[in-house]
């Protein structure tokens, strides 16, 4: 985002404010406050719509039938220490885990837990830029009591790759879906909004917005190493990205070799106590119906095809369209570049939010957007609310990126649970374009 306004300092003037996704009503949030009131000085019932909104007494019954909140005589009162639990944005308060230097005890930075848990648990390789904007490595000796102790290291051609999971239980409904009608070029088999038939099926975006419980689990990792080599990118031979590196034809399909990213697992550890992460929070479902998933896949189809009769060394980026379905490579580079975008279009940051694909049936899948404060921050709500702003915003982005098929810069996140694959800028840019 620094980047994108260094080279447009006219929109920091000029440009439009970005929304406020946070609501000061949240139900969740006014609980907090109304719990920590009661604690501190007791509040009196007949001033609960005076200090909290007309709100407040549904929410003070609930709290009392949790057994959190009590009554004695005209105030309400509450034991305990609710303070530490205000935490209107992902990755603050007490989900937050210091990352210190094992050598100048210095503080490196500071992670959510959720990000933490995937990135500095202890044996993993750890890298970041120090204050000169230089590239540091670590290697994570510890991550206990909310710290993580990280050594320094020489650079290295290895890395790590948390293995976990997350699970996503859809609770019930927020709002009523929402479907967005989409624009998408005229293709073979498909049908359009523009279409005479009166059978047409027009392409469009189904958005649910549901309250949900979110299950992450670190259960262990994988020690890897990265190399470019001579391979076989013919997806139907069994040398397929198996090292070749003397080889300038593949021995067995007799293909030209090319050279592209081989990765090679070197151990693989598994966690006598399993990291966890357990809360419930907004979630915004996102899928496409048929005629969106028809345009993807041909498209994915007629440009593999372009790229192998191409005489030109096929850049590693686009090796994806091979390896992953065309409607998972769309929604989740789609969900990246929204991710990307959010500080254009509302005043939220990515990290307030996380985004996953879940396979819902033999090529179906599904977006999820979901808050990464316990009870939600509201970001969810708003990408519900903005999204076809968003992803004009993200389109834009993309686009004047200079990168070829996705970098940091317009794609790829921090603590993304799935590990940023099956991310490709352009299949992604086709849905942005698309609202």
């Amino acid at each position: 985002m620094d980047n994108y306004f260094a080279e447009r300092p006219e929109l920091l003037l000029s440009a439009e404010s970005e929304l406020v996704s946070f609501n000061a009503n949240y139900p969740i949030d006014i609980a907090k406050h109304l719990m920590c009131a009661a604690v501190e000085t007791g509040i009196r019932a007949n001033k609960l719509k005076h200090y909290f909104g007309k709100s407040a007494p549904q929410i003070a019954t609930a709290l009392i039938e949790q057994g959190v909140l009590h009554r004695s005589r005209d105030k309400l009162w509450a034991k305990g220490f609710p303070h530490k639990d205000v935490n209107f944005r992902g990755g603050t308060g007490a989900s937050t885990i210091q990352l210190v230097d094992a050598e100048t005890q210095e503080e490196i930075e500071l992670l959510s837990a959720e990000i933490a848990y995937r990135e500095v648990f202890p044996g993993a390789i750890y890298r970041t830029q120090n204050s000169d904007g230089c590239l540091v490595t670590y290697t994570s000796r510890s991550l206990l009591n909310g710290k993580a102790i990280l050594q320094n290291t020489p650079e290295t051609r290895l890395f790590t790759v948390a293995i976990s999971h997350t699970d996503t239980s859809l609770k019930q409904n927020l709002s009523l879906p929402q479907q967005i009608p989409l624009v998408i070029p005229e293709v073979e088999g498909n049908v359009q909004t523009n279409s005479t038939d009166s059978k047409a099926i027009p392409a469009q975006a189904i958005l649910e917005l549901v309250w949900g419980e979110i299950s992450q689990l670190v259960t262990g990792y994988q020690l890897l190493t990265r190399n470019y080599e001579l391979t076989c990118l013919n997806r139907k031979c069994v040398n397929y990205k198996e090292h070749l590196p003397k080889c300038t034809a593949c021995p067995v399909c007799g293909k030209r070799t090319r050279s592209a990213e081989l990765t090679s697992v070197l151990n693989e550890v598994n966690f006598e106590q399993p990291y966890e992460i357990k809360f419930a929070t907004p979630v915004l479902q996102i899928s496409f119906n048929s005629p969106v998933e028809c345009y993807l896949q041909q498209v994915v189809t007629a440009t593999r095809q372009e790229l192998l009769q191409s005489q030109q060394e096929m850049e590693p980026g686009y090796q994806q369209l091979w390896e992953y379905p065309a409607n998972l490579l769309a929604i989740h580079s789609f969900g990246h570049q929204i991710l990307a975008a959010l500080p254009l279009t509302i005043l939220a940051s990515p990290n307030d939010v996380n985004f996953l694909v879940e396979k819902r049936g033999a090529n179906d899948y599904a977006g999820l957007f979901y808050d990464l404060a316990e009870g939600g921050s509201g970001t969810s709500e708003a990408i519900f609310r903005s999204l076809p702003q968003l992803a004009h915003a993200a389109a834009e982005l993309a686009r004047s990126c200079s990168c070829s098929s996705g970098c940091p810069k317009c794609l790829i996140q921090s603590g993304c649970p799935d590990g940023n694959k099956a991310l490709l800028k352009q299949v992604g840019l086709l849905l942005c374009e698309a609202f």
